[in-house]
């Protein structure tokens, strides 16, 4: 299945971003929705308490989820609400009560206990805390075309390796990135992102197009790429 999407991903886990405004305009009954369960909670620019204060919600109060962030800091979602006070930012998941399980985007990054290099390199040090350290772009992507092409006889479809005019124009620093234009839901996207899981690689899923960040379903493969 060929996907025309992609060549964009990206998102900055401590610095503050703030979705565009034509997020906004996703904010309808066909979303992923959650409701606010606190009495307030505090809606931030960034994954992080310590970023800007951008909006105050109250108990009660809908949301559409464009995204869910998991990392070190826990699981946080990139959340807008409707209206002419409309709110874009993000949103602990501790705040939330979702009411629809699926996710739109997945950040990921989970190391293996004890990553060695591909035989390839066995010459390599092999005492790097993760495959993202040990391995360089370049390694990543021949690991994951060879895995590809052996499991599936076709060539990984890359979409974007490094950085692209549609990354600039975003406004995302995407030079460490990989895209690879895979739906994470279909078999070859899965079996991707178990490749990565087990090189201890960060990804990002994208299951569907969010406003100015993605522009269609795709994998992201590295670390979330920060705003320029």
């Amino acid at each position: 299945m060929k996907f025309s999407l992609t060549l964009c991903s990206g998102l900055m886990l401590v610095l503050a971003i703030a979705l565009p405004a034509a997020a906004q305009d996703d904010v309808g009954p066909t979303g992923w929705q959650a409701t606010v369960k606190l009495d307030s909670a505090e809606v931030y620019s960034g994954v992080s308490a310590s970023s800007r204060v951008v909006g105050l919600l109250k108990r009660g109060d809908s949301v559409v989820i464009n995204m869910e962030i998991t990392g070190s800091g826990g699981t946080w979602y990139a959340i807008t609400t409707g209206g002419e006070s409309a709110v874009s930012g993000y949103l602990n998941r501790n705040a939330l009560e979702v009411s629809q399980p699926a996710e739109v985007a997945r950040w990921e990054y989970l190391p293996p206990p004890e990553p060695k290099p591909p035989a390839e390199d066995q010459s390599k040090p092999s005492d790097k805390k993760s495959a993202i350290a040990a391995f360089s772009k370049g390694q990543i992507e021949r690991n994951i075309k060879s895995f590809f092409i052996s499991k599936f006889g076709r060539t990984l479809p890359v979409s974007a390796f490094g950085q692209t005019r549609l990354h600039s124009r975003l406004g995302f620093d995407h030079s460490n990135g990989i895209d690879v234009a895979l739906s994470p839901d279909s078999t070859e996207g899965r079996a991707v992102l178990d490749r990565l899981r087990g090189l201890g690689v960060p990804f990002i899923a994208f299951r569907r197009a969010v406003p100015g960040v993605a522009t269609g379903a795709h994998i992201h493969v590295g670390k979330p790429s920060p705003r320029k």
